[in-house]
């Protein structure tokens, strides 16, 4: 049934955008500690990338839902 198949791509999408958006996290957490010492920037550059990193861990936790929810079907 192509429902089933879908359902079990999606499945399969979401563990790896969930991967996908942790390895982009830590580069993120890289890169703003590197902009700390962008001379009088460094500490704006530094939380405006740290927001990013904790609203794609709010991402991860939908996409973490969305999977627990499709996984009961």
């Amino acid at each position: 049934m192509k429902t089933e198949d879908e359902k079990e791509k999606l499945r399969l999408l979401l563990v790896y955008w969930i991967a996908h958006n942790k390895e982009h996290a830590q580069d993120f957490k890289r890169w703003a500690e590197k902009a700390k010492g962008f001379d009088e920037i460094g500490t704006e550059v530094y939380e405006a990338i740290m927001e990013a990193v904790e609203h794609m861990e709010e991402v991860n936790e939908c996409l973490f839902k969305a999977f627990g929810d499709i996984k009961k079907e």
